[in-house]
């Protein structure tokens, strides 16, 4: 009696079926299917079914799948119900070239494509669908230079190349790759959205992006999606300068600081849609409030509205937090001042600052009752010069004076705060100055409190 051999299932589907057998596996899968410790079957209680992974860089994937030919971009247009598939006649011999040229839409999705080729007759197509494939290098798309679509999501692609030539390119999706760093879209000039998401990466290992690569697109950058790609509070400052941004997808990555996130979310003046759930940072106390008043142009946070008046409420509170600030400050700058002007006069006592002190103060007004250099009184106490810092530009018992003079101090977004229309000093209301105030929020030093509490009409410093 013979020994009996099992028969090998791929061997059996070539045998039966006459066509190759294509395997749509992801490099991670064959990973741990065939690497094993000790070359056992491993925990059966393992994510990965029974194979322990070796923690490491999965291998290249291997070349597997069809070329794109001829006979199936022509069956691929025929189902698609474009028109009717011409021939080749003694009169029209280029019946199909022309054809071929007149399309804008090819579907090629889900036929274990391997390789891009043979795209060069289609001189005309704008939208190429090529997701749920096997591919793992972008090429032979450079001819096609009306192309505004690429879909690839669902292959195996670990880097972004050959789109030099496409520079009508629009959108691409490349979620659920292998990309490791996002860049070689520099020749890229009209792209507008980029869909990263779900990379395959290392454990731990977070999707990079190029700097070239954000500053060739931070013009024409309008959506960017990149959840679930491992994106860090350390590597989220990598995306910095996409101030065009309208729509910002960072969901599910592991963002657990608000100092990280506001040099990449404060700058964009139209962004409209914020998606940050499935990060660390939502756990934290008054995680939207603080996001809403990182920028104030989010309309959309986490898939849900932003209401105006919750977002007025949490201006008008910050506002008086601010104001409250500046005072406490405003007040020990005073004090101080008033004890060095006491030490300067000689034999003052300094356990009552300024009380009755004659001597000339920093500013060269007296201390009972100086004037400020420009002209503002604020009664009692000294008055620092104005290179003195913040107390000199808060002046005129705030009715909006000291404006134009802090103004230019104010970080570059706010553009200087001016007077509500239809409204003078103590007009009261928020107006277009505290729509303006969250962009200062998470950067507000001394200049901005200042800037932020004269801008506001109506709202001067209560002394």
């Amino acid at each position: 009696m013979t020994d009996w051999t099992p028969l090998d299932e791929k061997e059996l589907l070539r045998e039966t079926s006459g066509e190759a057998y294509y395997d749509n596996t992801s490099p991670q899968d064959h990973q741990a299917a065939s690497r094993t410790v000790g070359g056992g079957f491993g925990d059966a209680s393992s994510p990965t079914g029974g194979a322990t992974q070796v923690a490491d860089v999965p291998p290249p994937p291997r070349a597997s799948g069809k070329e794109i030919t001829r006979e199936m971009i022509m069956k691929a247009l025929e189902k698609q119900g474009t028109r009717r598939r011409p021939h080749a006649t003694a009169d029209d011999p280029y019946a199909e070239e022309k054809w071929l040229a007149s399309q804008s839409h090819l579907h090629l999705n889900g036929c274990h494509i391997g390789r891009i080729t043979n795209l060069r007759s289609l001189q005309t197509l704008e939208v190429l669908y090529l997701y749920d494939n096997q591919i793992s290098l972008i090429e032979n798309v450079a001819p096609l230079r009306r192309l505004t679509h690429l879909y690839l999501t669902n292959n195996n692609i670990r880097e972004i190349s050959g789109l030099a030539g496409l520079p009508n390119l629009q959108k691409l999706y490349i979620e659920k790759n292998c990309l490791t760093t996002v860049s070689g879209l520099e020749q890229c000039p009209s792209l507008e959205e980029l869909h990263v998401s779900q990379q395959r990466l290392p454990p731990g290992t977070p999707l990079a992006f190029a700097p070239a690569c954000m500053a060739a697109l931070s013009v024409s950058l309008r959506v960017l999606t990149a959840g679930q790609c491992n994106i860090s509070s350390a590597s989220v400052g990598q995306l910095r300068g996409l101030s065009r941004l309208r729509r910002l997808d960072l969901s599910h990555n592991g963002l657990d600081a608000f100092e990280a996130l506001d040099p990449v979310v404060q700058p964009c003046g139209l962004l409209g849609s914020l998606d940050l759930r499935g990060n660390p940072i939502c756990k934290q106390s008054k995680y939207r409030d603080t996001i809403i008043l990182m920028n104030d142009s989010v309309t959309t946070l986490d898939d849900e509205p932003v209401q105006a008046q919750h977002r007025e409420f949490l201006l008008r509170l910050h506002i008086r937090r601010m104001k409250a600030q500046l005072a406490a400050e405003l007040k020990e700058e005073e004090k101080a001042a008033a004890a060095a002007a006491a030490a300067a006069a000689g034999g003052v006592d300094q356990d009552g600052p300024g009380a009755g002190a004659s001597g000339p103060t920093p500013s060269g007004g007296s201390v009972g009752g100086g004037t400020a250099p420009s002209g503002g009184s604020f009664g009692a106490g000294p008055i620092p010069p104005a290179s003195a810092g913040p107390a000199a530009a808060v002046h005129g018992h705030g009715h909006g004076h000291g404006v134009a003079g802090a103004a230019h101090r104010v970080p570059p977004r706010t553009g200087g705060f001016a007077a509500p229309p239809g409204g003078g000093p103590g007009a009261g209301g928020s107006g277009g100055a505290a729509r303006s105030l969250s962009r200062n929020t998470s950067t507000s030093g001394r200049v901005a409190v200042q800037a932020v509490t004269l801008g506001m009409d109506g709202l001067g410093l209560s002394r």
